[in-house]
């Protein structure tokens, strides 16, 4: 199982019955920690824990643990294969730009290029 995980965190190819594995491990862990909290509630709260209770919540959360492992065992077949296998285009080089040099408005009002009004006229009423 370790193998597996190692795997898994290497982003390597698994098979569909691979990760339905790992996917259940992972629900029975979530599981554990739902049943859990009820029996440490009910423990600090009123000193007894019913243990019919915590069986119950700890089977739910266990079943629905193995559901969501068989739905991805299902839909497994059907998962692109991990980026890491696939080959990779390198963007095209880009090449440098040259730095612009800010522009104040008053170089743009001395040119005659400034639209304060924004009615398509410059700042001396002359229309470009």
């Amino acid at each position: 199982m370790r193998n597996l995980v190692q795997r898994a965190q290497r982003y390597e190819s698994l098979t569909p019955g691979e990760r339905a594995l790992l996917k259940l491990a992972e629900g029975l862990i979530c599981s554990a920690v739902i049943a859990a909290l009820p029996v440490i509630a009910q423990a600090l709260g009123q000193g007894s824990v019913h243990w019919g209770d915590a069986l119950h919540t700890a089977l739910a959360a266990a079943s629905v643990a193995v559901l969501l492992a068989l739905s991805k065992y299902a839909k497994a077949h059907g998962d692109p294969a991990p980026a890491s296998s696939m080959p990779v285009a390198l963007p095209a080089p880009v090449s440098p730009v040259s730095p612009v040099s800010p522009v104040s408005p008053a170089s743009l009002v001395a040119e005659g290029l400034s639209d304060l009004a924004g009615d398509g006229t410059n700042s001396g009423g002359e229309s470009r």
